[in-house]
């Protein structure tokens, strides 16, 4: 059993090498240079290009590459057994011929050469001469601190499935044999029509069913022509921003915000305006010179970070507020299924009747990440508009998944997913308050919010705010410093914690671990 163990892991391994084609080369057999040199001669410049993988590409077999190129095994033995003179190839008793590593520096591209010296010292290594690419404001001015890095929590290591990083759903709890069965029964029904181009739309069945649920549980007044499919709440905000918004004008935010609103605001060009919070939500006061915004970003039923619920004389204040001023509201329906107490609230776009609210909403945190799935309620004026912008984009997001998760909807897992979903984050958010102030209640404050998967932190002592930061960086414990998500906003120190992607267990270890390494400095 052993060995044959050995031979599928070394059959793995050798599918997962990278084989080179040559697809590109040429020989003129009427040149007066021999075949054999013209063959050296074009697979050198191909390795010389840095292209391929040092160590791990391999070449095809003589044999393979002389029928490829309709010449003799022997003309093909010829010209490798010059490269592997010049050290631009090795062998591998029983694997092949492979691209060596590292490739004759003399011959090395300048680029090439830069990145094999990059982080070596010593008289060897030259620096790399790059000439300056011109790059645009917008995407420079992009905030972009933590870009790429929030969510690599990394597989071991410090940390690893502890983290307390914000805004992370229990993946684990994806129902995927329910997902996979249904996604096999519209493969099996639609066949190749799900292989094809798609509408820009978005597919007519999910479309279907989440008006229906909107409707029925979010208490929204929408139809299935007004709904746009879109590949995440970014999409469609940048939908949203570049249908309304002409370089330069005005929109305002909630400060703090989601993080990427500002991202996709600032690419989208948009004059960003920060409006603060209070207990009842953004604050739609205006000073007398400043320009009425053309679009107002939102997160009415739960807003990020500060888990704050827009009440209800709040709510009708900025419709009619949006109404007198001819201005769009953005309602970023974030969390709005996982409220703990009481039902969830009515959405914004329910009780808009000027047609001014644009909604959307995504799977990424009810079902998971990695669907980039999500939908635009869009007003009927504002319909055609956003889906000429979506073909420009990207076209469609994936029939395939649309289609699984129109009948995930209309069979009823979704439902039952948010409803045991909604039970779990509660007991998870219940068990994270319990032991956060038993083990660090003498830090911090902790602000306990009705809907969400996030906590934030108050710190108790200011001046520990850099302390406590050093320490969570170095133990893998990672919540966000309030601060982060703050635009002009002078808020107190606090970090907001995460908690719904952990079992009771890691979080106490977590927590434990925090609580350990702040005992050794002094409160």
């Amino acid at each position: 059993m052993g060995s044959m163990s050995n031979k599928k892991s070394l059959a793995k391994k050798r599918r997962r090498r990278s084989i080179i084609a040559f697809e590109m080369i040429r020989l003129d057999r009427m040149s007066t240079e021999p075949l054999h040199q013209q063959l050296y001669r074009q697979i050198r410049d191909e390795l010389r290009s840095g292209s391929f993988i040092d160590g791990a590409s391999r070449l095809p077999s003589s044999r393979a590459l002389a029928a490829d190129l309709g010449i003799s095994r022997l003309t093909v033995n010829l010209a490798f057994s010059k490269l592997h003179a010049e050290g631009y190839l090795r062998s591998k008793a029983k694997s092949g011929t492979f691209v060596a590593y590292p490739l004759p520096e003399s011959f090395l591209s300048a680029d090439k050469f830069a990145r094999r010296t990059a982080g070596r010292s010593g008289p060897e290594a030259h620096p790399a001469t790059v000439s300056r690419v011109r790059i645009s404001d917008r995407v420079r001015a992009i905030p972009d601190q933590r870009v790429g890095k929030q969510f690599d929590l990394g597989a071991t290591g410090a940390g690893a499935g502890v983290s307390l990083v914000p805004s992370i759903p229990a993946v684990d709890e994806f129902p995927t044999g329910v997902w996979e069965r249904l996604r096999a029964q519209v493969l099996a029904k639609k066949g190749a029509h799900l292989l094809r181009y798609a509408s820009n739309r978005g597919d007519s069945d999910l479309r279907n069913a989440l008006a229906a649920y909107l409707c029925d549980f979010r208490a929204a007044r929408c139809h299935p022509e007004q709904i746009v499919i879109v590949g995440g709440m970014q999409q469609a905000m940048l939908i949203s921003a570049t249908a309304l918004l002409n370089p330069g004008e005005p929109a305002w935010i909630e400060d703090p915000c989601y993080q990427q609103t500002r991202r996709v605001l600032t690419l989208a060009d948009a004059r960003i305006i920060p409006k603060p919070l209070d207990d009842q939500g953004i604050m739609i006061a205006r000073a007398p010179k400043e320009p009425f915004p053309k679009l107002i970003y939102v997160t009415p039923s739960h807003q990020f970070p500060l888990g704050v619920t827009m009440s209800f004389q709040r709510r009708t204040a900025l419709l009619d507020f949006a109404r007198a001023h001819n201005t769009f509201v953005f309602e970023d329906d974030y969390d709005a299924e996982f409220r703990f107490t009481g039902p969830p609230l009515p959405s914004l776009q329910g009780i808009d009747h000027s047609g001014r609210v644009i909604y959307a909403g995504t799977m990424s945190k009810i079902l998971c990440p990695s669907l980039r799935l999500g939908y635009i309620v869009a007003p009927e004026p504002l319909v055609d508009s956003f889906i000429k912008i979506r073909s420009a984009m990207d076209q469609h997001s994936s029939p395939i998944d649309q289609a699984t998760l129109a009948r995930f909807i209309t069979e009823g897992f979704f439902l039952s997913h948010v409803k045991r979903m909604r039970k779990l984050y509660s007991e998870r958010r219940d068990f994270f308050i319990e032991q956060f102030n038993k083990l660090l209640g003498d830090r911090f404050t902790l602000q306990v919010p009705e809907a969400g998967l996030n906590i934030v932190a108050w710190l108790k002592q200011e001046e520990d705010f850099q302390m406590i930061r050093r320490i969570t960086l170095d133990i893998g414990v990672r919540p966000s410093a309030l601060s982060f998500f703050c635009i002009e906003a002078k808020l107190k120190p606090a970090f907001v914690f995460g908690f719904a992607a952990w079992t009771p267990a890691q979080i106490r270890e977590s927590l434990v671990k925090l609580a350990s390494a702040l005992k050794t400095r002094p409160t």
